[in-house]
């Protein structure tokens, strides 16, 4: 539901229709940035919010990290850019990238669309056949700033193209993102939303309070305040329970409120047994549905943790969707073409065992590839049984060759009959995608199917690596701490291990209570801390709470 232009408050008016040429706006989570900066827009695009304007070519730019944070823009754009969507461009910084190395990249000596080398394949290695030419992700922004900042005439029109360049959750920005915005902000007005508590990514490069700083220094710069209080949660109890946790003050009345009337949870002595984890927090799971609440956010420490965990709330039968395997969507679709071509008879069967690999190592997130991606690739410590399903869909592929639909659906089941468990969701939306594919391009015609297919996929997977994937939807989601920036859900658990590690750091965790504080303040109604037997320092003191 949209909000009105008369129901913000006066310091969002005042952003909505300021004309500075940069104007850093500072307000916690769930104040209403986001809403703001939507309205900014349709101010600058229209007529005191009415009628668009007479000014060709005017359009806004909103740029942002995350995929999620792409779908929940959208989401609360639909009432306030009524009208107006089109001229409104909803990116990640990585998706502007991609589009401006897709459209000029020839330019900067990269002719045609990119084939992006994912985190999987390089974890792989080179004989994982990396196309000649491929990018890796990191190749994208420094491309885009030398498109962005070459002189002539298409440097000019890319930074011409916006008036108005929105950045959500701007203190996060990295060097490279710092000076495409400057380069945009050539041309257009500058609207920087941010939050000095939840700047969590400080293992990126320039990412601290001096970005702040260098928004400040801009000529004709103003800063505007947003007042601290959340629409997430309208009792505020979570919110201010949650600031005062970021400061390290677990003993005050706020935090002490919030245990009293139930909206923080916190459970000690959580077995650290990922089994037994999984089988605590089904249990939270019922209580909250039954006390009527349809959300879900399940947090973990790490990647790995967050897989791990994965695992067993599957094994216990908890439907989940795990966030921020985009990757694994994309190389799904990568593997399965493999598999069509290898049925046709254009690609080798070890061609189709390396994407397996690939797709393998892509939904598991870990600095190194799982032991299952080396064992196909090499062909050592394969199980009797998995060599046996391998065969036996080496076989089918061949059988089904001649039918187009009939080898979609056995490609689409192919994950199931391996008996691979992570990952299961990923390949069944490739699957549906695939066979609706196949479907729709055999209407244009029966020849040259597969190579259609192929060239379809092929845009596809890199845009699951840069755009929004609509995959990520669920009740009940699953995803490491640092990405539950943007999210939001009825009830949050946050699950705590003894071996959580938080760097070098001592009190007051600077860091760490930033990310602390980001996770808790994504409940709308209710925040659940699982300690472990031994909890690390930093959350250790939600122990007190109970006891107290």
């Amino acid at each position: 539901m949209s909000v009105a232009f008369d129901q913000l408050t006066a310091e969002q008016r005042a952003v909505a229709d300021h004309q500075a040429r940069t104007i850093l706006v500072l307000g916690g989570a769930g104040v209403g940035k986001t809403t703001t900066a939507l309205w900014a827009a349709r101010r600058e695009l229209t007529d005191h919010g009415t009628r668009p304007r007479a000014v060709g070519g005017r359009r806004v730019l909103f740029v942002t990290f995350s995929r999620t944070a792409v779908a929940q823009i959208r989401s609360r754009a639909g009432g306030v850019l009524a009208g107006i969507a089109d001229s409104v461009e909803i990116l990640t910084f990585h998706g502007l990238a991609y589009r401006l190395v897709c459209s000029f990249g020839r330019y900067v000596g990269h002719p045609g669309e990119p084939v992006i080398a994912g985190d999987a394949r390089t974890k792989l290695g080179a004989g994982t056949a990396i196309e000649d030419g491929a990018l890796v992700y990191d190749d994208l922004l420094p491309m885009a700033l030398r498109i962005i900042g070459s002189r002539g005439p298409i440097g000019e029109l890319i930074r011409s193209r916006w008036s108005l360049v929105i950045c959500d959750e701007f203190q996060d920005t990295d060097d490279n993102e710092w000076r495409l915005l400057q380069l945009l902000g050539q041309d257009a007005r500058l609207l920087l939303l941010a939050d000095p508590n939840q700047m969590i990514y400080g293992f990126k490069n320039g990412v601290d309070e001096g970005r702040l700083d260098a928004a400040r220094a801009r000529d004709g710069s103003v800063e505007i305040s947003l007042p601290p209080a959340s629409h997430r949660d309208p009792s505020q109890v979570i919110p201010v329970a949650a600031a005062e946790v970021r400061w390290r003050r677990f003993d005050s009345e706020p935090v002490r409120r919030a245990v009293a009337e139930g909206r923080l949870v916190v459970c000690t002595d959580v077995p650290d047994d990922d089994d037994d984890r999984a089988s605590v927090i089904a249990r939270h799971l019922g209580e909250q549905r039954a006390d009527g609440h349809v959300s879900f956010g399940v947090y973990a420490k790490t990647n790995q943790g967050a897989a791990e965990l994965s695992a067993a709330l599957t094994r216990a039968e908890v439907d989940h969707v795990p966030i921020g395997f985009g990757e694994a969507f994309g190389e799904a679709l990568a593997a399965m073409v493999t598999m069509l071509e290898f049925a046709e008879g254009t690609r080798g069967w070890p061609d189709v065992v390396d994407g397996l690999a690939i797709c393998v190592t892509a939904t598991v997130r870990s600095t190194r590839p799982p032991e299952l991606a080396i064992a196909l690739r090499t062909g050592r410590s394969l199980s009797r049984i998995l060599r046996e399903r391998l065969e036996a869909l080496q076989a089918d592929l061949r059988d089904a060759g001649g039918d187009v639909d009939r080898l979609a659906h056995v490609v689409m089941d192919a994950w199931e009959r391996l008996g691979f468990t992570s990952g299961r969701r990923a390949w069944a939306r490739a699957g549906r995608n695939l066979v609706a594919l196949v479907a729709r391009v055999r209407s244009g015609g029966p020849d040259q199917v597969v190579r259609r297919v192929a060239l379809a996929v092929a845009a596809l997977r890199n845009e699951s690596f840069v755009e929004l994937d609509s995959g990520d939807s669920g009740a009940i989601q699953l995803m490491n701490f640092h990405q539950t920036k943007g999210r939001e859900a009825d009830v949050v658990i946050l699950s705590h291990s003894s071996d959580d590690w938080y760097g070098y750091g001592d009190e007051p965790y600077e860091e760490p209570s930033r990310v602390l504080y980001v996770a808790l303040t994504r409940a709308r109604h209710r925040a659940i801390v699982l300690l472990p037997p031994t909890p690390h320092p930093l959350v250790a003191p939600f122990a007190g709470l109970v006891r107290g």
